[in-house]
Parts: C-alpha cells; sequence; structure tokens
C-alpha cells in the first residue's frame, strides 16, 4: 500500500527530496495517521512485510529512502543489502525498534545516513530526513567534479598552448560550461600561458604542488590569476623545475581540488611523458589529441594514440584536433587523409593563421581582440562549443 503524507501542512516546510518510508503496515497507519489523511508528493509512505523486497519502481524514484530493518530477520537484512547494492549512492536511513548503541554504529559502518527510531514520530521522522537531506546536498556538492581536459601533442612547437589559451576564454564565454574556467599551465620548464596573456604571477603552480597539508580550495584561488578576458590561470613557474621532483599523489589532489573551485579546467602539459604528466592525461575527462597535416606530425600522434590504447584510455574520451588545417589545394595531406592515417575520426580542425596570432602573443592579447573574425578564433570557439556540449551544459 503506498500512500503520500502531507509535509508542508505540519511543518511548514517541504521536503527538497523525493523520499519513501518502507515499513511494516502497522508502522505505516501509524505514521499516516499523524497527519490526519491529508496528501502530497513529497513523503511516500510503502507498507510492506520486513522480508518483502523493495519495489522496483521505488528503488527508480527514490531520492532518498526510509527502510524498516529488522536485525532478527535474514530476509530484512538481505533486503537492506538488496538496496545498497542497487542503489549504493541512495541516502539511506534505517528504520529499528529498540536499537541499541552497538547496532547503531553496525548500520552506520555500512553506509547507513542515519537510524529512525519505531514506532515513527512524525515530527522526529522529519527533522531527521531533512538533516539527511541537507547532509547529502552538502557532500554532493563536494563530490561534483568540474570536467577537466588537457591538449595532447606529439611534437613541441604544435601551437598547443596557443590554443589552451584561447579556447579557455572561449569556454568561459560560451557560457553553459560555467564561466569559471581555470587553465593550469604544467609545463614546469617551459611554461609560457603567463607570457601569452601578459601576466606575471607572483605564484605558481609549484606553489601548489609544495604545499603539502596546506593545500586547501583558498590557496588554489589564492594562487590563480584572473585574466582580463574573464577565464583564470594558475602559471608555471619562473625558474625551471627538474620534472621528475612532481609526487604524483599531491598533484591528483590538486587537480581535485581544483576541479571542486571552478566549473571547468584546462591543463596544458609539458611535450615530454612523465609518470605524473600521464597520470594527469588519464585524470582528465577530456583528451584532446592535437595533430597537424605533417608526415612527422602524423606519425609522432600515431605514437601518442597508441600509447593512449595500451593504458585503456576510452576512445570516447579522446579527441583529433588537427591544427593550422589548410586546404588540400595547399597541402599534400589533407584532413580525410589525416583521419585514414589515423584511423580516427578528426573531431574538429583549427585554421592556420595567416597574420595576427603572432602579433597578438607578442602583446600579450588574444587574436580576437584584434580580429574576431579570424577563421583561427571562429574555429576555437566551435571546439569550445563541442566540448561544453559533450558535459551537458552543466556548471
Amino acid at each position: 500500500m503506498r500512500s503520500e503524507l502531507n509535509i508542508a501542512g505540519n511543518s511548514g516546510t517541504e521536503l527538497p527530496m523525493n523520499a519513501f518510508v518502507v515499513a511494516s503496515p502497522a508502522h505505516i497507519a501509524r505514521l499516516d495517521g499523524a497527519v490526519g489523511g491529508s496528501r502530497t508528493s513529497k513523503l511516500n509512505t510503502i507498507a510492506l512485510d520486513a522480508g518483502q523486497p523493495v519495489p522496483t519502481n521505488v528503488m527508480d524514484q527514490a531520492e532518498m529512502l526510509v527502510l524498516e530493518i529488522d536485525p532478527n530477520s535474514e530476509a530484512s537484512l538481505l533486503r537492506m543489502e538488496q538496496v545498497r547494492r542497487e542503489r549504493p549512492n541512495l541516502p539511506l536511513l534505517a528504520a529499528v525498534e529498540n536499537a541499541d548503541l552497538r547496532l547503531v554504529r553496525a548500520l552506520l559502518r555500512q553506509g547507513v545516513a542515519d537510524v529512525v527510531a519505531l514506532p515513527f514520530d512524525f515530527d522526529e521522522l522529519f527533522t531527521q530526513v531533512i538533516d539527511a537531506a541537507a547532509a547529502n546536498s552538502h557532500a554532493a556538492g563536494m563530490d561534483r567534479l568540474a570536467p577537466m581536459a588537457t591538449m595532447v601533442h606529439a611534437v613541441g612547437g604544435t601551437g598547443a598552448t596557443t590554443i589552451l589559451t584561447h579556447l579557455a576564454s572561449a569556454i568561459a564565454d560560451e557560457g553553459t560550461c560555467g564561466s569559471r574556467v581555470c587553465l593550469i599551465d604544467l609545463d614546469l620548464q617551459f611554461g609560457e600561458v603567463a607570457t601569452q596573456m601578459g601576466l606575471t604571477p607572483q605564484n605558481s603552480v609549484l606553489d601548489l604542488l609544495e604545499a603539502g597539508e596546506r593545500l586547501d580550495g583558498d590557496l588554489i584561488r589564492d594562487t590563480a590569476v584572473q585574466t582580463k578576458y574573464g577565464h583564470y590561470i594558475i602559471a608555471a613557474p619562473a625558474q625551471i623545475t627538474p620534472l621528475e621532483d612532481v609526487d604524483v599523489d599531491r598533484l591528483l589532489r590538486m587537480l581535485t581540488l581544483a576541479r571542486r573551485e571552478y566549473d571547468y579546467v584546462l591543463l596544458d602539459l609539458p611535450v615530454n611523458w612523465t609518470n605524473w604528466s600521464l597520470s594527469a592525461a588519464l585524470a582528465c575527462t577530456d583528451m584532446l589529441v592535437l595533430t597537424d597535416q605533417s608526415i612527422t606530425g602524423l606519425r609522432q600522434t600515431k605514437r601518442c594514440l597508441e600509447l593512449f590504447d595500451m593504458m585503456d584510455v576510452p576512445r570516447d574520451n579522446m579527441r583529433l584536433i588537427v591544427n593550422r588545417a589548410e586546404k588540400k589545394m595547399f597541402q599534400s595531406i589533407g584532413v580525410h587523409e589525416v583521419s585514414d592515417t589515423l584511423h580516427r575520426t578528426v573531431a574538429a580542425t583549427i585554421a592556420k593563421d595567416k597574420a595576427g596570432l603572432d602579433s597578438a602573443q607578442d602583446q600579450g592579447i588574444l587574436l580576437g581582440e584584434v580580429n574576431k573574425k579570424a577563421p583561427f578564433v571562429k574555429d576555437v570557439a566551435k571546439l569550445a562549443e563541442m566540448m561544453c556540449q559533450r558535459h551537458g551544459g552543466q556548471g
């Protein structure tokens, strides 16, 4: 039997999520009677004996579940295991009669958010459900990780940093991914992100990697510098830093914290692969594999793709980008030949800039500030749109 309790009429507060209470008919009847039979759609009651499985439609619809548990019934314990198995992230409150401290601790260790006393007291139940909903909302916010992308370039001089500096601004302008976009320069020896933005930050990514236990969201925000285009950068160190000095665990923790602070994170990696740079690339939700239309570029790109296949990187996470693309009449290897050679679909092309890009970089500005209609600018904007669409406009 299913009914719906009138929460707002009794407390003046509406539940923020769709909660179900599954308990024996006697306990459900008492709970239904406590609110005088009025109905709303926020707290659903399901009358089931302790051993009956939770119905499929309840498992599908529930955003929170209050489940009666009889510790002396194997069927009841199996029902709880069924819920944890099928919906491991579903907030679960255990409704128990005469629960002692030992049982409460055991249930909490099994992932139960709270223990509700039986028989139900409506006010107490409602308070516990509200508290659990608030705690779950906070945890979900803490666990939300923004998309993170890097541009893999098989050889130096392919223009990856130039594209990334423009792409960060384009993603922020596009908006559907969120406006807080951060570009982290992990090219510890030859990083040029800050230079291309005309900035000289006081702090760098090295300060974050060396922070140890002091590293937190505040320190990341303090280290990041906002550009005049709206996005943020975390610069490479001014001094050349040995690549082998990077601790992988600290790096990955720093990237996780950055993904909590910003709506979209971009990484500029060094050309040479190390354990830590490969770990950073593998942590990304998107890997933009940058190539050109030269024989050397294609050969090196193919080697990178083979490496990622060996590492079992899902091909859905990789996008092949042809940079400095020209029409076939000016180029011996066309875009279709690139796709055929690498056995991958070309996701996007970035036009070769005939003039203006080098001059803009020398001034520490983006090309769009000089020429918004430049094919390079338009292609980067299309790439930004594609990347945001891939993540459903989350932000």
